[in-house]
């Protein structure tokens, strides 16, 4: 499978393996969404977002390095109690950071795969304070630009 240099087809591959019913009871998750939802019926759930491309020629003729973020939105749970909840938040964005970390390559669609960023929060959802977590995983990838016409 060649590498590739599309924002979707990376978020996809961590939606799907994240939706895994087996990697879903595993980490003890109710739900998983493609994009940041307004209204989420159970926790905790997942939201897989497209982040930033950014893109840099690399040595051969339209030859690309292409860095392309994905974020991964864990709302845990409805806060009840600060530390329990927050020890609740990290254990889950730890186990989501494993799972990815075991493909690095996702499926062969990139060189790697690194969660360059775990940001513990407080998120107001529906009106409802909810602690969670933000991942920023980055995707490394190599592709070649279309051939020119002079």
């Amino acid at each position: 499978m060649p590498l590739t240099d599309s924002s979707e087809i990376i978020a996809n591959y961590i939606y799907l393996k994240l939706r895994d019913p087996t990697n879903m009871s595993n980490l003890g998750v109710a739900s998983v969404w493609y994009g940041d939802q307004d209204i989420l019926p159970t926790t905790p759930a997942l939201c897989v977002s497209p982040g930033t491309k950014e893109r840099q020629f690399s040595g051969a003729t339209f030859r690309t390095e292409n860095m392309l973020e994905t974020y991964v939105l864990v709302y845990c749970a409805k806060i009840t109690d600060i530390q329990q909840n927050l020890h609740q938040a990290i254990a889950l964005a730890d186990a989501i950071e494993t799972l990815v970390h075991s493909d690095l390559k996702l499926g062969g669609n990139t060189i790697a795969t690194l969660c360059r960023r775990s940001e513990p929060g407080v998120i107001n959802k529906q009106g409802v304070w909810v602690m969670g977590a933000r991942l920023t995983f980055e995707s490394l990838t190599k592709t070649t630009l279309p051939q020119q016409v002079v």
